[in-house]
């Protein structure tokens, strides 16, 4: 469940709706409490003193119509900002790091101003009343009114800014980069809370080792399978006394009726089991950093590979994205991915899973760069210093396996362009570094 939750409040947080939806009910309840305290004071009834001083039923009307018709009307140029800012980063950064803009939170709010005294003005103006005897001037809401109007304006002079600054490359990046940082941070979590990378010895490990056909529980939905709530697989493998191997991880696309579990030892398949087994993936229309570190990799690759591009052309972004994929690689690294055995509390070993492996982190992270940058010196360069650094981070060998096999590729992709004897010698000084990173001489 709380996997779910989680993944509700993702897509949640990567919309636009939540902060202005929140601040207009903020708006109502400033309205509600401004009226009443206008309604508790003597000079709204004689529509006498205030910060305006003696105003009439229609000087206020026309206060809150102005104040309504200007702030919305700014909203309106706002909105359009917004649009074209995310028109121009997904032609120049991709389509899909489009949620990276949607999910800033201060523009958020700076159109939830624009929407909330919009609100606030109209609840205000509909309490204003002078009919057949009967006067009602609200003053301190209509104060209230102004000084929201004074704040939106602001407000919008920081939009400015804010959407400008937020398309620059670097802050781009940095962006990307935060998202990343933070998928490490959850694999790294997780891998804290595991202490063993081996099954432990038990009758349900031996089952998973020795049954022959398991069975197989197949999908029942399509889509990307955005996370998977391993607590939830536990207990239902727990509850009938089975163990489940899983067939697919977080990013990768699930056909329905195509297999998704195995389940050992074998036994009949009843409805409750297979919709409660489908019920711990969750699927979608696209992928999420929830749990798919390769996805929040590929949004860094994707920016490296336009910068890289004949029609940018700007290594600098390239090397920018490759210094942030390799201080997020060697933290990984250096702490290790999560395990893919999970267990009961009666340390029964119930589910296994399709866990990413760092071989597979680094050809999601450098494979496409290596290939785009083949004929880069200053790119390639980098390349392998970032090597030498994750290499100085770990003694693991199967990560430093994988950097020597991706430190051999780049040395010899980049031979073949290699004019000048400067440019050869940066290469070759930077793979003899990384060559004696990994102990290689």
């Amino acid at each position: 469940m709380h996997t779910r939750l989680m993944n509700i409040w993702y897509q949640v947080r990567s919309s636009l709706w939540l902060p202005p939806a929140l601040l207009t009910l903020l708006a109502g309840l400033l309205a509600t409490v401004t009226l009443i305290a206008d309604n508790a004071s003597p000079g709204a009834v004689r529509g006498g003193l205030g910060p305006f001083g003696t105003m009439s039923a229609e000087g206020a009307r026309a206060v809150l119509t102005t104040v309504a018709g200007s702030v919305i009307a700014i909203g309106g140029v706002a909105f359009s900002i917004t649009i074209v800012a995310l028109t121009l980063a997904s032609s120049q950064f991709g389509p899909r790091l489009l949620k990276t803009f949607m999910k800033d939170t201060k523009n958020q709010i700076v159109l939830g101003i624009f929407i909330a005294t919009f609100v606030y003005s109209l609840l205000i103006m509909a309490a204003v009343r002078d009919l057949n005897g009967q006067l009602f001037v609200p003053i301190l809401s209509v104060a209230c009114s102004v000084i929201l109007a004074l704040v939106s304006l602001g407000a919008f002079i920081y939009f400015i800014h804010n959407i400008s600054t937020s398309i620059h490359a670097d802050n781009v990046v940095a962006a990307i980069s935060n998202d990343l940082h933070r998928a490490v941070d959850r694999m790294v979590t997780k891998a804290a809370t595991r202490s063993s990378q081996e099954p432990r010895k038990d009758p349900v490990a031996s089952m998973v080792r020795n049954e022959d056909e398991p069975a197989t529980i197949r999908s029942l939905a399509t889509g990307y399978l955005q996370a998977i709530d391993y607590p939830s697989l536990v207990t239902t493998a727990r509850d009938h006394n089975v163990s489940f191997t899983l067939l697919h991880r977080p990013g990768d696309f699930v056909l329905e009726r195509k297999q998704l579990v195995e389940m050992r030892p074998r036994q009949e398949l009843t409805e409750d089991l297979c919709r409660g087994v489908n019920r711990a993936f969750i699927l979608g229309a696209q992928r999420t950093e929830e749990q798919d570190i390769e996805f929040a990799i590929h949004q860094m690759v994707e920016l490296a590979l336009r910068a890289l591009s004949p029609g940018i052309n700007d290594p600098f972004t390239a090397i920018s994205c490759i210094d942030w994929l390799g201080a997020a690689i060697s933290r990984l690294a250096e702490q290790g991915l999560p395990s893919p055995y999970h267990y009961d509390e009666d340390e029964q070993l119930r589910v296994v899973a399709d866990a990413p492996k760092m071989s597979g982190v680094f050809d999601a992270a450098f494979s496409q760069i290596r290939q785009h940058a083949c004929a880069n010196v200053a790119v390639t360069v980098r390349l392998l210093e970032t090597f030498t650094a994750i290499a100085s981070c770990t003694d693991n060998q199967d990560v430093r396996s994988a950097i020597r096999r991706h430190a051999d590729m780049v040395h010899g992709a980049i031979q073949p362009h290699l004019v000048g004897d400067a440019d050869r010698n940066d290469v070759e000084e930077r793979y003899k570094a990384t060559s004696e990173a990994l102990g290689g001489g």
